[in-house]
């Protein structure tokens, strides 16, 4: 007479598939191994159930990442390099779009003021003229007043700087370069009214015409001015009667 049959634990049934498998060889083990593999789906994995110390390093590939998934929050950004500039964003809206635009419109700007950085460009407020850049202007003035009892003509114009000069300017740092009628020559100023130069620390003032014959011209600081960095004086005077004035161009250059 049978006995009746006892049920097989779950812990038996795995034992037993185990002993058929190394019994059966290596081949009938991994084709048994294949078959089983097949019989698992992802609707029966358990979500949330797989540890990521049991996936194979480098075994998930990007097509198998679900598109915009990742985050910043998910990437450490210190190990990222440069992104090459042929890679754009491709939802870039209408107002991106303007903006980009207008940043290369800046940039070009910048690129077209041949290199010189913002510091280099006066401001005409307290900022000192910066050290090594020279300035120019032009400068003309003319007077022919006649007064009873008044011989001649005594005329003055103040010519004022770009930017405060960096240092003071006194009536020896503000000369004429020599010419006809001028009486404070000074040696060292070297260009031409087309091309005004001048050393540093000096205004050089050059002369391209005077008026009233006689004219006599000089350059000189700003009376009363305490340091007298804003501008400086050009003076030109007729003592045998007639008019007066002078025209021409200047030059400083900032210590």
């Amino acid at each position: 007479m049978f006995s009746k049959l006892t049920r097989v634990s779950p812990a038996m049934g795995v034992a037993c598939i185990a002993l058929v498998l190394a019994l059966g060889g290596t081949s009938f083990a991994q084709s048994a191994a294949g078959k089983v593999g097949k019989l698992i789906s992802g609707s029966k994995i358990k979500k949330a159930s797989i540890p990521g110390n049991r996936l194979i390093k480098g075994g998930v590939t990007g097509d198998r990442i679900k598109s915009n998934s990742i985050t910043g929050k998910q990437v450490d950004e210190r190990t990222l390099g440069p992104v090459p500039s042929a890679v754009t964003a491709q939802k870039v809206t209408l107002a991106e779009r303007a903006t980009n635009a207008q940043r290369a419109t800046n940039a070009d700007n910048a690129l077209s003021l041949g290199g010189t950085a913002a510091a280099g460009y006066l401001t005409f407020s307290t900022r000192p003229i910066p050290s090594g850049s020279t300035v120019t202007g032009a400068f003309g003035f003319s007077s022919n007043v006649t007064l009873p009892g008044v011989t001649g003509n005594d005329a003055t114009q103040v010519v004022q700087l770009p930017g405060p000069a960096s240092t003071d300017l006194t009536d020896g740092t503000v000369n004429f370069a020599n010419a006809a009628g001028v009486t404070d020559a000074d040696a060292t100023c070297t260009g031409s009214p087309v091309a005004p130069t001048a050393p540093a620390g000096k205004v050089c003032l050059y002369l391209s015409a005077t008026q009233g014959l006689g004219t006599a011209v000089d350059g000189a600081a700003i009376p009363l001015l305490v340091g007298s960095r804003a501008g400086f004086l050009v003076h030109a005077a007729n003592v045998s009667g007639g008019g007066t004035g002078v025209f021409g161009t200047w030059a400083y250059t900032a210590p």
